[in-house]
């Protein structure tokens, strides 16, 4: 059986999260749906981690087993005819069978946009909209920059997964054009909602209702009762930019594309 490495971006408005649910509505649904019809059989595409309902993705990976005999770009046809306008397959190519699109990934990088005010109607579905009132960015970019290195994530995550809560974060940056505010990660492993809940507190930093130096505490003590202004960013502004999985692997993946 062969071993198949698919790339994949979709807006994630109107589904219900990369996970397969049982309405249908899972991009993983949606995948294998196609990939059975493809080989004749119940075929599962694994991606490289799950993002929650409204939640996008500009290159989530996957992987799936099935026998082709023909070209690559044939398969990529394939697949790409039969999945909505939302999700769009823009790579397939083959790996060894020991590739795991989840389990041999070694870090992600994460961004997630607001709008300073009110986002346009052609963006509001991909960025958080802060509305009225000033936010200090400078304050917002200093904060971000507590969360770099190895530190307990416990309050700044939902607290239902296993395997510690431990994270090590490479890149934790803000920026600024004009309206636009992008905070961008990447780091080893990211635990449930810890990109949104960092995201709510930079916010509530940057409006004056948290405290950066409390966020400090709150990584070093990771048992110190969360400040209940703390807050989850929503869900529209998040985009999984991208997985990494080592220079070789990245390589034959994504063909050397950043």
């Amino acid at each position: 059986m062969q071993r198949w490495c698919g790339i994949c971006a979709y807006d994630g408005t109107s589904f219900d999260g990369w996970q397969s649910q049982p309405s249908g509505n899972g991009i993983q649904d949606i995948l294998g749906k196609r990939l059975s019809q493809i080989f004749q059989r119940k075929t599962v595409a694994i991606g490289s981690g799950r993002t929650d309902a409204g939640v996008h993705a500009r290159c989530q990976v996957f992987h799936f087993d099935g026998d082709w005999p023909h070209e690559e770009n044939a398969l990529l046809q394939a697949l790409s005819c039969g999945c909505r306008g939302a999700i769009r397959v823009h790579g397939v190519v083959q790996v060894l069978n020991t590739f795991h699109a989840r389990f041999s990934a070694i870090g992600k990088r994460y961004s997630y946009a607001m709008e300073r005010g009110f986002a346009d109607p052609f963006n509001c579905r991909y960025r958080w909209s802060l509305g009225n009132g000033n936010v200090d960015t400078d304050a917002m970019a200093a904060t971000a920059e507590i969360f770099l290195g190895t530190n307990d994530f416990a309050n700044f995550a939902n607290k239902n997964g296993c395997g510690g809560t431990i994270r090590t974060l490479h890149r934790s940056d803000l920026t600024v054009d004009g309206n636009l505010i992008t905070y961008t990660t990447e780091g080893t492993g990211y635990l449930y909602r810890m990109v949104r809940r960092i995201v709510g507190a930079i916010v509530e930093v940057g409006r004056g209702k948290a405290d950066a130096n409390f966020l400090k505490k709150l990584l070093k003590n990771p048992s110190e009762p969360p400040n209940s202004h703390l807050q989850s960013a929503p869900a529209e502004g998040l985009f999984l930019e991208r997985p990494f999985y080592g220079e070789e692997i990245d390589r034959l993946i994504f063909g050397g594309k950043e």
